[in-house]
């Protein structure tokens, strides 16, 4: 899941600050930590901010208050060359093992005797 500035469309990293652009917060700044998956409407982000007292304060808010959205990574996606390569693989593995097939198929009902010439192109040579 990434973080989309909806202003921008641009990706936001963890430790970058985000203002509050709605609620009773407006303006105040923000060290954006981590997303976390929320059981009723989706995602919380989940943000930090200094306290002269406390330290460093957590907090969860809607993404909206800083004008953002939550967006899924689709991960087969980015490994389509893998699939693609797997596919490929199998699909030429399936052609060669059909074609061997239909040759063994051809080699047992009809013998080399009237295939000769065509079989001994494919590789495919008779008892001698």
């Amino acid at each position: 899941m990434q973080l989309i500035h909806d202003a921008t469309a641009s990706a936001v990293e963890p430790g970058t600050m985000l203002h509050m652009v709605a609620g009773p917060r407006v303006g105040e700044a923000w060290r954006f930590e981590k997303i976390i998956e929320h059981h009723t409407d989706g995602h919380r982000v989940q943000v930090t901010r200094t306290h002269p007292k406390l330290g460093r304060i957590p907090r969860e808010y809607h993404p909206r208050l800083f004008g953002c959205s939550v967006a899924a990574e689709v991960r087969w996606y980015a490994d389509k060359r893998r699939l693609r390569n797997g596919l490929h693989f199998i699909a030429s593995q399936a052609v060669l093992l059909t074609l061997g097939g239909v040759i063994a198929w051809l080699v047992a009902e009809y013998g080399n005797a009237q295939w000769g010439g065509i079989l001994s192109l494919l590789g495919v040579h008779g008892e001698q």
